[in-house]
């Protein structure tokens, strides 16, 4: 665990292989003051030499995929999904996909892979690119998916046709295992090269090799096919060929995104960033690049994820020797290496210089070599004794407001107002910021003072304070987060939210890393405000060991309602329990935490941890609903407890229909729990049931949940309605859980 302030951000982009590992090293040897980002589009990023593998049936898609989420909460680095659409090179920030502040970076290094090349007429509408690998698993599905719904709705018992376009070694692979994966009654597999030999640049007795095992597994090869043109259903050659064809999947030359040459670096003719001996960039020597989206001006290499893999070591040791202003390592790309590719079924054939060799023991060492790389990522050791020394090098403090002093100790920070943001970062991120204002705040965020001033209310006023830690380390998302969270509590009184106060602690670093952390977080706070109609009308900051962050939610009743005032819920026997977005948030945060958890069910959470309740607590009160609670840091049977105890009635609750996160029932039949679990089961003593009730699903009732959903209580004549209604606001899972009974206490059945 890094505990030294933030000097320095180095950010990655892209998952490829070079980043995945130099990940892994830097959480064995960190800088002290340097904090690595990775953005990925993806949670998971496939290892290349076992796709093919993937797509024949010998492994599944967790064999194959690195977990990036888990392997960056594992070595203490921050973790964005997202994609990154353009760079700012003089200001060193980059723009993603959705609508957030730009993210800022000292040191960047791009591992992104390519695109395809689909310059031939129709090939970008007609055919199944291969690049990004990344996604290439789920168009395969969807190709499968295709393929069975013809056999099973076809009377003709035609087989249908697929084709690869690509000569090279990932074309070959991908037909193999397509022909392996699919039985020949259901599809026809060609294989279309442009030359009259495949493989060029490998020696001659693979190209044979590799030839005779595609006709002896039964495919098609179609030789010397110069794709002119793509049409849906056919491939034109330029000699006047043409073949029908149901799937077309493009495995032909790659490029590089739109971006690198639009940010201003310096490329080669198809968009590559040009690098250095030591994988920098020839025009900002700030950023590397390895991988596909990079090329060595002077010493070029083919665009293999083996080449890739070699590059990390030497990629890891200049960022950090660049960090440091030390001298530079030379990469040198090897001219030979140990090739192996698999042939369909478990044979594959290896070269390496004069040495070529074919069979099922080959694909046993590609196996063997495979499993080997991919046990780094699923083996991870345990960090929990690993910490960075706190002192930071000077030369990272060269160009920064820190002076050695300033970082001697980081208990020798001030208390009281002197731990607070500076004025100048505070009224330059707030600046930036676009904030609702209602017509009655009569002095807000513009005005600056000390507090804020609103016009009172003839209605009842509601007002709720919430704090919480950070759940994930993207700053943008927890602040969404936590913002959601703290305006449940009033949007479940039947309130409608109308002002916010802020407050917010940040751990201690440089200043414009706080500027770019308070930016982030802020600008996601305001768009969760602004989504709701609340306004931010002030806050404060303050210096923490970790990022935390608090509101103060002001919210309005038109019509004081009952059970506001102190007054009985009219609740009747047999209404239902309508519970909004599934449980089982503090499990999968805990798994996340004990690399546990899969990545892509934690990344799935925080999706749903973003959205807010307002809409699904209007349509409850608009459908006469009698009670409403969110569902947070109780758990699902403490909040009903609560929600029933003024009733004076009871509750029936179907367990079988109560909705989980995925991956969260597995973790808790693990043992995995939340810390608070063991205060919140105290509940279960006022809860009744069958002796045979699993300890994970009433460890997964009582699971303390981070911006949960709503539990309502409805007439069992609208549920129906409410269900209709809130699916189509994107509550997808909600569901009738259970119904109020005439015993006391919860019943489970």
């Amino acid at each position: 665990m890094n505990s030294s302030p933030v000097v320095k951000d180095v950010v990655l982009v892209g998952g490829g292989h070079s980043h995945v590992l130099l990940i892994r090293m830097w959480a064995m040897q960190p800088i002290p003051g340097v904090r690595l980002t990775l953005i990925s589009e993806k949670v998971e990023t496939p290892y290349s030499g076992m796709l093919p593998g993937l797509i024949a049936g010998h492994y599944t898609q967790d064999d194959v995929h690195i977990d990036l989420a888990r392997l960056c909460a594992w070595s203490n680095v921050r973790f964005i999904e997202q994609r990154v659409t353009a760079i700012n090179l003089p200001d060193k920030n980059l723009q993603v996909d959705v609508d957030r502040p730009s993210i800022g970076f000292d040191v960047l290094s791009l591992d992104t892979g390519s695109t395809p090349e689909l310059d031939i007429k129709g090939s970008k509408n007609f055919s199944v690119p291969v690049k990004p690998v990344h996604g290439f698993y789920s168009r395969w599905q969807s190709i499968l998916a295709r393929i069975e719904s013809h056999a099973n709705n076809s009377s003709s018992n035609q087989a249908l046709s697929l084709g690869v376009v690509g000569s090279g070694a990932g074309g070959f692979e991908l037909i193999m295992a397509m022909r392996h994966a699919l039985p020949k009654e259901l599809a026809s597999c060609h294989w279309f090269v442009r030359g009259e030999r495949v493989l060029k640049g490998r020696p001659e007795k693979v190209s044979r090799l590799a030839m005779q095992a595609a006709k002896d597994a039964g495919v098609i090869v179609h030789e010397g096919f110069d794709v002119v043109e793509v049409q849906e259903q056919a491939l034109l050659a330029r000699d006047g060929r043409s073949v029908g064809l149901d799937e077309i999947v493009w495995c032909a030359a790659a490029k590089a995104p739109a971006w690198p040459k639009q940010a201003g670096f310096n490329v080669d003719k198809r968009g590559f960033v040009f690098t250095n001996a030591h994988l920098q960039s020839e025009s900002h020597d700030f950023v590397f690049a390895t991988g596909d989206i990079g090329t060595q001006r002077d010493t070029p290499s083919d665009k293999a994820g083996v080449f890739a893999v070699r590059q990390a070591p030497i990629l890891f040791q200049n960022i950090r020797r660049y960090l440091l202003n030390t001298r530079l390592k030379t990469y040198r790309p090897q001219k030979d290496f140990l090739s192996l590719m698999a042939t369909g079924a478990k044979s594959a054939i290896g070269n390496r210089g004069p040495l070529t060799v074919q069979g099922a023991w080959v694909w046993r060492l590609k196996d063997m070599i495979d499993q080997k790389f991919m046990n780094q990522f699923r083996r991870l050791p345990d960090m929990n004794s690993k910490r960075v020394p706190f002192a930071i090098p000077k030369a990272l403090l060269s160009d920064t407001e820190l002076k050695p002093e300033d970082v001697a100790s980081n208990a020798m920070r001030c208390s009281g107002c002197g731990g607070k943001v500076g004025a100048s970062i505070l009224d330059s991120v707030l600046a930036d910021l676009h904030p609702l204002r209602n017509a009655d705040v009569l002095s807000g965020l513009d005005e600056a003072e000390d507090a804020a001033v609103l016009k009172a209310h003839s209605n009842v006023l509601v007002q709720s304070v919430d704090q919480i830690s950070a759940v994930c380390s993207d700053p943008y998302v927890f602040a969404r987060i936590a913002t959601v969270h703290a305006l449940s509590d009033v949007v479940a009184s039947a309130a409608t939210a109308h002002s916010a106060q802020a407050i917010v602690s940040l751990p201690f670093a440089d200043r414009h890393v706080v500027k770019r952390d308070l930016k982030q977080l802020m600008a996601g706070v305001v768009d969760a405000l602004n989504a709701d109609e609340c306004s931010l009308i002030g806050g404060h900051t303050s210096e923490g060991s970790d990022v935390s962050l608090g509101f103060v939610i002001n919210g309005f009743l038109d019509n004081a309602v009952e059970h506001i005032a102190g007054k009985t819920v009219k609740a009747n026997v047999g209404d239902h329990l309508i519970l909004t977005k599934p449980i089982g948030s503090g499990v999968l945060l805990a798994g996340m935490m004990h690399g546990q958890a899969k990545g892509r069910d934690v990344q799935q959470l925080l999706l749903h941890m973003q959205r807010s309740n307002r809409v699904a607590a209007s349509e409850l009160f608009e459908h006469q609903a009698s009670a409403v609670t969110d569902v947070t840091g109780f758990g699902l049977l403490g909040h009903l407890q609560r929600l029933i105890a003024p009733i004076g009635l009871g509750a029936a609750l179907d367990v079988g229909s109560v909705p989980v996160y995925p991956g969260a029932l597995d973790l808790a039949q693990s043992g995995v729990s939340s810390t608070l679990l063991s205060q919140n089961q105290q509940v279960l003593s006022l809860t009744s049931g069958p002796d045979d009730q699993s300890d994970a699903w009433l460890n997964l009732l009582c699971d303390p949940q981070t911006s949960g959903g709503l539990l309502g209580v409805v007439p069992a004549a609208v549920s129906d309605t409410v269900l209709n209604k809130l699916r189509h606001h994107a509550c997808e899972h909600a569901c009738v859980i259970g119904r109020i009974t005439a015993d006391d206490g919860i019943k489970l059945i």
